[in-house]
């Protein structure tokens, strides 16, 4: 008797754990099909929601909260082509210190994610693609997916497949837990045997975690993996929070290709493992960067800009100012020669015992032509011409200038010159009466610039120099009616000169990662110009004046430059080597009485460079 209720109790227990199984399974799990909504009018926002047939979608509305304390509160497997829908606001949880995979998508096909709210784990994997394919994963901005470790994870297993799988990030996807020794804590993971995973991080999109371990597959924020082939596209910011020493990006297997645009950031160190890897870098033409990479795998650099992109970890450094040393010697030239064509027209001129000078202003702007890598500009300067008669033909010049370059890509450049030299008034060269100007002088250079790099916490660094550079002038005028000693012409033909230019800068270093050996540049130009009286009396003096340049580069060296001590070298374009210049103005000398005088003109300047340009000048003598 005994023996039978001891039977009859276990057999009991059995059944009442069945029994609460059942209630406890119905409570907790439901299989859905078709189209399914949890939103606020719900009462099944706590059961775990179970795909039962292929097509199947949910979607949570309305600032719904669907929450289970248990993992897989979304469990698509082996049924394809699903979708799950967060609406802002919303939200998914597994909230369960234990739980992971809150999306679980396993053994399926065509799985799609579309965030806008919060998808979060409590442990791993706010979402798991575990032998997936075809599945698209977008969160857009303002959503947030997140979980302790292991964010989003493609995994392959048993020789299933895992691939084609696009992830689009324009949010916030990150694994809060700090370093915890072996565990791997990544943001977002393709793991081995996976194969065409594309992960997209959007200008907005920003990808973290929090870990210094030293194994990049366990530590890195993303980190890409592939049997063939992969691609990770970065407009936005990735970050190791663990600092700069952690990674941020690692690439393994074979044929990852990397692409870093605009300015997106990335901030920790890039590890490169597996063979046949891919670098592009498109940050703009000029923009300077510097990227540590480690590790032992093979990869190749491009910039899709065309910058001159040094391997080696990977860096490129902007030409700036060299690229413009040609274009800012035939600027000051013309300076000088419209100078002196007013100076001649003056009263000093005529009386040839008094100095003569004018203050000046004025305003460039050049556009950026990416295939020739010329750099948008901007110039803004001011400084004086003096010149002050030493003899009858003869005349000493001075000329100051200080002024800010700003070049794209955030570069400053801070100048202060001067130049001084001789005028003669008339000189016979060849055989033809002509004047003549020499000018030699020096530029200071204060250059600040901002590049992209991982090496800091901000993703950033300004990078100063101070450098020096010297400059030669020279040019010769004549008017063609001299060339034409047997013209019977009775009309006044324009001026021609001919006017040469040198710079040399030294070589120099800036405070961070790039350093400049020496530059050689040489100038030449062929000019047209003449000036037209509009109004000429006692006290007016009203004319037009034009100059009509032609510029081309006769020699330059190979820009030679280090990134981080790895040699490159860039050579300007042909293109960029030659500029039409025409320069017109407008000029108002107003004798108030023989003791004063005022000048006025204002110059427009437009180039084949795509180079337009403003210049002021004024002038006021008082005689006392």
């Amino acid at each position: 008797m005994i023996f039978f209720w001891r039977k009859f109790l276990n057999y009991f227990y059995i059944l009442f754990f069945l029994f609460c199984s059942f209630i406890m399974g119905s409570a907790y799990s439901e299989n859905i099909t078709g189209d399914n909504t949890v939103n606020s009018t719900s009462n099944n926002n706590t059961t775990q929601k179970k795909f039962d047939a292929n097509g199947t979608s949910l979607t949570i509305s309305e600032s719904t909260t669907l929450s289970t304390d248990s993992s897989q509160t979304v469990n698509i497997f082996t049924k394809n082509n699903g979708t799950v829908t967060v609406e802002s606001g919303s939200s998914i949880f597994s909230n369960g210190a234990l739980s992971s995979n809150t999306i679980q998508g396993k053994n399926q096909s065509g799985l799609t994610v579309t965030n806008s709210g919060t998808i979060s784990a409590g442990n791993s994997k706010a979402i798991n693609l575990l032998d997936a394919t075809n599945s698209n994963i977008t969160n857009n901005a303002g959503g947030i997916i997140k979980s302790n470790t292991n964010t989003i994870t493609v995994t392959a297993t048993n020789d299933n497949d895992a691939n084609n799988v696009t992830i689009n990030n324009s949010g916030e996807i990150y694994a809060e837990d700090i370093s915890r020794s072996n565990t791997p804590s990544n943001a977002v993971k393709s793991e081995d045997d996976t194969d065409n995973i594309t992960i997209i991080n959007n200008s907005g999109g920003y990808i973290h975690n929090n870990n210094d371990n030293e194994n990049a597959f366990r530590g890195s924020t993303v980190f890409v993996s592939a049997v063939s082939t992969a691609t990770f596209t970065n407009s936005g910011t990735i970050e190791n929070k663990a600092g700069v020493d952690g990674f941020a990006l690692g690439l393994n297997g074979s044929g990852v290709t990397v692409n870093l645009k605009d300015k997106g950031k990335v901030i920790g160190k890039i590890s490169i493992e597996g063979s046949g890897h891919t670098i592009k870098l498109q940050h703009g033409a000029g923009q300077g960067y510097f990227y540590e990479t480690t590790g032992d795998g093979t990869y190749d650099l491009e910039d899709l800009d065309g910058n001159p992109v040094v391997k080696g970890s990977a860096g490129s450094i902007g030409q700036a100012g060299n690229e413009m040393l040609d274009e800012t010697l035939s600027y000051k030239s013309l300076n000088i020669r419209k100078s002196l064509t007013r100076f001649k027209k003056s009263e000093e001129y005529l009386n040839q015992n008094e100095a003569w000078g004018e203050l000046f202003t004025s305003f460039h702007k050049r556009k950026e032509k990416k295939s020739t890598l010329r750099l948008g500009s901007k110039t803004t300067s001011v400084g004086a011409n003096i010149i002050n008669p030493i003899s009858e033909n003869k005349n000493f010049i001075v000329s100051v200038e200080t002024g800010l370059l700003n070049i794209s890509q955030d570069h400053d450049i801070k100048k202060n010159g001067f130049l001084a030299g001789l005028h003669f008034n008339e000189i016979e060269i060849f055989n033809t009466n002509s004047e003549l100007f020499i000018l030699g002088g020096a530029n200071y250079n204060k250059s600040e610039r901002n590049i992209l790099t991982n090496t800091t916490t901000t993703g950033d660094l300004n990078v100063t120099d101070s450098y020096e550079n010297y400059q030669f002038l020279m040019g010769a005028k004549t008017n063609l009616d001299n060339l034409f000693s047997n013209s019977s012409m009775n009309s006044s033909l324009p001026d021609i000169s001919f006017n040469f230019g040198y710079s040399y800068t030294p070589s120099h270093e800036e405070s961070k990662y790039f350093t400049w050996e020496e530059k050689d540049i040489y100038n030449g130009s062929i000019a047209l110009s003449d000036e037209y009286e509009i109004i000429n009396d006692e006290k007016t003096n009203f004319y037009f004046s034009w100059i009509a340049d032609a510029r081309s580069v006769i020699d330059d060296n190979v820009q030679v430059f280090y990134v981080n001590g790895v040699k490159g070298s860039y050579s300007q374009n042909n293109d960029l080597k030659k500029e039409l210049s025409l320069s017109a103005g407008i000029n108002y000398e107003y004798k108030f009485s023989e003791n004063n005088i005022f000048l006025m003109s204002l110059d427009g300047l437009q180039t084949s460079q795509d180079t337009g340009g403003l210049q002021a000048n004024l002038n006021y003598n008082l005689k006392f």
